[in-house]
């Protein structure tokens, strides 16, 4: 029997799978309603007649802005000499200075619009897709490891395939092509509704070659993130040999530990505290690159600057999850399966 694929199947007809794929389709979808009843392409001209007719009352309210547009020497007086030789008002009109002084109601101001540009916001709401994802796929793998230690399922595997490294090397390959699957498919299917809702009701925006180059290179990170957070939930899962060690290390981190950890860093007077939080090197893998300032040094104007990369990062990232790749191999290699 073909491991890997029997651990395919194994996968597909769990029911936390169907669970977890109708939340996230259903997360995707009330997504893309959101931005579907939120977004318009402007005001329509019977709401900027009405603005506008707002504005004529307010304005006409304001007796400091209407005495100085009926007073064209208003400005000609001792209170107002500061004016003179000021570059900020030297090419303005009397009305424009009018509107600067006491403020003048447009329609604009009286209502508002969002309009949903797809060029400028869909990169960051897809990486969310597929760190989403990742975090699904997270815990769907340490699902499928715990149950089979709670359930004896391990054991019985063994007694057919004794070959550990086997059984263990397909549920990773499984778990990860599962992830990679699920990432593609999610982040595919929120472009296409992002894309719909922008030429429906936003702006599509400019996709040039530009546009692909720098984002794709980001999507691409993030899906392997995504594959690395699934197989650190896999791993911490065979270590302790239970689903709820593996999440409650994984929650508490994200919690509370990440949280220590910076309150720890500042309470030190350490230079980048940010440096110790795996957010921090998050962000710089999937964006490049990332700066961190440290202003200690109040006699200088300029704070010094350490730039964490991408190859850095993921060397970090990679060497974390291979750290306890590593953990779960032997401890399943070494311990006992009883």
């Amino acid at each position: 029997m073909n491991l890997f694929k029997a651990e395919l199947r194994r996968i597909a007809r769990r029911r936390l799978t169907m669970v977890f794929g109708i939340v996230a389709a259903a997360g995707l979808l009330v997504l893309a309603a959101v931005f579907w009843f939120t977004s318009s392409k402007g005001p329509t001209e019977a709401e900027l007649a009405d603005a506008q007719a707002e504005a004529d009352r307010l304005n006409e309210e304001n007796y400091e802005y209407e005495e100085c547009l009926d007073d064209e020497a208003y400005f000609e007086t001792e209170e107002y000499s500061f004016i003179e030789g000021e570059p900020y008002y030297e090419d303005m009109s009397h009305d424009e200075l009018c509107a600067d002084m006491f403020g003048m109601w447009t329609a604009e101001d009286l209502i508002y619009t969002y309009t949903f540009d797809f060029a400028a916001e869909s990169p960051l709401i897809l990486i969310g897709v597929a760190i989403i994802a990742g975090l699904v796929m997270m815990m769907l793998a340490s699902s499928l490891i715990g149950a089979e230690w709670s359930s004896g399922g391990m054991a019985n595997l063994l007694l057919w395939h004794p070959n550990r490294m086997k059984v263990w090397g397909a549920k990773l390959g499984a778990a990860a092509a599962v992830c990679a699957a699920a990432v593609v498919v999610s982040m595919l299917l929120a472009f296409g509704l992002l894309y719909v809702i922008a030429a429906a009701r936003g702006e599509v925006g400019d996709l040039d070659s530009g546009w692909w180059n720098e984002n794709l290179e980001k999507f691409a990170r993030a899906g392997v993130l995504s594959v690395g957070m699934t197989l650190l939930g896999a791993s911490l899962a065979m270590l302790g040999r239970h689903t709820a060690i593996s999440g409650g290390i994984i929650a508490g981190y994200l919690i509370v530990g990440d949280m220590l950890v910076r309150f720890a860093a500042m309470a030190l007077e350490m230079a980048y505290p940010e440096r110790l939080s795996l957010y921090t090197w998050v962000s710089a893998w999937i964006e490049g690159r990332v700066e961190l300032f440290d202003w200690s040094d109040v006699s200088s104007d300029q704070p010094d600057i350490m730039v964490i990369t991408s190859s850095e990062a993921g060397l970090l990232l990679g060497g974390i999850v291979f750290l306890f790749a590593a953990l779960a191999t032997w401890a399943f290699k070494r311990r006992d399966v009883a």
